[in-house]
């Protein structure tokens, strides 16, 4: 490993400690440890220090990961060009001026207690000639690490009822949205994400190996590269509270949100449902022509409930078509459909099932029990 120079100690060592103090402050001890350790092993360890350090790596999980993380921050900090890095740095002086503008110099503090924190104490720290450099570190990893966490492009989409849109976000994917449709969308330096809070959305992603797409939809969690999929989530009606995931070209993972199953791979012209409490379900054949079929103006049920099926067609217009028997509303079809054509609906449930259509002097027409 190369060490950085890019940071000066201070030669006032009362200003040194009370700088490394200010900024230590705020950290979790974990990863303040985990900083001490790695900036020790860059200069070398002693056979004692070995010892120490694996002890400390085995009391728990968590410093190895902090460990790992950290290393993982280090290297993508070393990469940025140098213009960012001093623009990350501005940005860090700016928000410091102005989180105190009137601060006064607080005097020299005491030497720290050794007070262990979680297998950490400042007295082992403090002395040590790598002070500046350790400060430079961490200060940078953490810097990296939010800036990293800082969007470089928001929005909010929703679709009403009976209309539908496609969007083409910044990096070149495009998302058609169906109607009834809400979505909130965060890119960030590092990854890309998709929130479906209702309705259904057919992706096109553009490839970025450096940045991969997330799409969150209820108990789901899809990830992928460059693809073509859809996604499907609603809280209420035709399937509630699951998720549907099709492939059309390419290939996702999927996982329940919950971490409540190993993920799943699926290429085209494969589908999954991830149940309310994030199951993943079994994978299915499907062929990439039937996904997204609203787009085409269809729509399909698949031993749907009637009063679920009436619920999914109000969402491309009004249908004019109500069902107040409650054994009429647990019947079952299937079958694709024109959404747009409520009325040729009706009189096929009339041939498919035993029901009649009943005029009603308000205008609507309820689907009864055949006498």
């Amino acid at each position: 490993m190369r060490r950085h120079r890019s940071c000066t100690a201070p030669l006032d060592k009362a200003a040194q400690v009370r700088e490394l103090e200010e900024f230590f402050r705020g950290q979790n001890p974990i990863d303040l440890a985990a900083a001490d350790w790695h900036t020790r092993m860059e200069q070398g360890l002693t056979a004692e220090e070995e010892a120490e350090f694996t002890e400390w790596l085995a009391a728990s999980t968590a410093h190895e990961a902090a460990l790992r993380h950290l290393g993982q921050s280090l290297a993508a900090a070393r990469s940025i060009p140098p213009e960012q890095v001093a623009r990350l740095r501005a940005e860090q002086a700016r928000r410091r001026s102005q989180s105190a503008p009137h601060a006064r110099p607080e005097p020299a503090p005491q030497r720290p207690s050794s007070e262990e924190r979680q297998g950490w104490s400042w007295s082992r720290l403090l002395p040590r000639p790598a002070l500046a450099a350790l400060c430079c570190t961490v200060a940078l990893a953490v810097g990296w690490h939010q800036w990293q966490q800082q969007p470089t492009f928001t929005s909010s989409h929703l679709t009403p009822r009976g209309q539908a849109r496609t969007i083409t976000l910044p990096d070149g994917t495009a998302l058609s949205l169906d109607a009834d449709t809400q979505a909130q969308v965060t890119l960030y330096r590092d990854r890309r994400e998709v929130r479906i809070t209702q309705g259904q959305i057919l992706f096109a992603v553009a490839p970025d190996s450096a940045r991969p797409f997330h799409v969150l939809a209820g108990p789901a969690r899809v990830t992928v590269g460059g693809t073509r999929f859809s996604v499907r989530y609603r809280a209420t009606g035709m399937e509630a509270g699951s998720a549907k995931v099709a492939v059309q070209e390419g290939h996702v993972r999927v996982a329940g949100a919950q971490g409540a199953a190993t993920p799943t791979d699926l290429v085209a012209g494969q589908a999954l449902s991830v149940s309310p409490a994030g199951v993943l379900g079994p994978v299915s054949a499907v062929a990439p022509g039937s996904i997204a079929l609203w787009r085409k103006g269809l729509i399909r049920f698949e031993n749907t409930p009637l009063a679920d099926a009436l619920v999914e067609l109000e969402r491309y217009g009004p249908t004019g078509l109500v069902v107040h028997d409650p054994a009429v509303a647990a019947l079952r079809i299937g079958g694709t459909y024109q959404a747009s054509r409520p009325a040729e609906f009706a009189r096929m449930l009339a041939q498919i099932l035993s029901v009649t259509l009943v005029a009603r002097p308000d205008g609507q027409t309820e689907i009864a029990a055949a006498p």
